[in-house]
């Protein structure tokens, strides 16, 4: 590419700080999912039942984060394009090449301390994001705004929206699949600790399932073109 004109690099720290809090709570999710089969306090035990949804969300979520945090990660700006580099893997377009651009202001306390979200798609498919963690952002919104202005303002974060529908439609399978077995097993249990139990477990899978259904169904409505 041409002349270089600005180098920007990511902040990995808050990234990993991040990716170990989320570890710490799958961690400690994963045992207490443990405890519930190896405890017996007359069906009560079922209620750790909903340690499995922040499980689901926190497991995943770490190991992104920590694997990114392992690789440096840059954005430069050049004359006639923008480059991305990620653990040593460069990627280069042209200014005429950005098909559309997405940016969103987080607010000042934004839990990753980031003000601004942006996702910029390319010619190829290719989706760039990159939010306040990355050195002087606005200033590649800045490059963007002054060199692209035939590039769309619109949503393009699909690859978000594919994630968020996995993780909520794995929630629902999870809660409304262990809800519907503990159902149709209270009928065939002695009357006592383990039926409450079990209607314990129904009521605990339950409502996080409804809610994370209304959740994907807000997701792929907002998600359609």
């Amino acid at each position: 590419m041409s002349t270089l004109r600005s180098t920007h690099p990511v902040d990995t720290g808050r990234r990993r700080v991040l990716g170990r809090v989320t570890l710490i709570i799958a961690l400690v999710s994963a045992a207490l999912l443990t405890l519930m089969f190896v405890i017996d306090l007359g069906g009560a035990q079922y209620g750790l039942i909903f340690a499995a949804f922040p499980f689901l969300i926190t497991a995943p979520a770490s190991v992104v984060l920590l694997r990114k945090a392992r690789r440096p990660e840059v954005i430069e700006l050049h004359e006639d394009g923008i480059a991305h580099v990620l653990g040593g893997v460069r990627r280069s377009w042209a200014w005429d090449e950005v098909r559309a651009i997405d940016v969103a202001e987080r607010g000042e306390y934004s839990y990753t301390g980031s003000d601004v979200d942006c996702t910029v798609r390319f010619a190829d498919g290719t989706l760039l994001h990159f939010n306040g963690l990355t050195e002087n952002s606005r200033a590649i919104i800045g490059a963007l705004g002054t060199h692209c202005l035939d590039a769309t303002r619109e949503p393009v974060h699909k690859k978000h929206k594919a994630r968020a529908a996995a993780i909520l439609g794995t929630i629902t399978l999870v809660g409304g699949g262990v809800a519907t077995w503990a159902v149709l097993t209270v009928p065939t249990t002695a009357e006592g600790g383990d039926q409450f139990g079990l209607a314990m477990l129904a009521v605990a899978c339950t409502v996080p399932a409804v809610i994370s259904l209304i959740l994907l169904i807000s997701v792929l409505v907002t998600g359609r073109r």
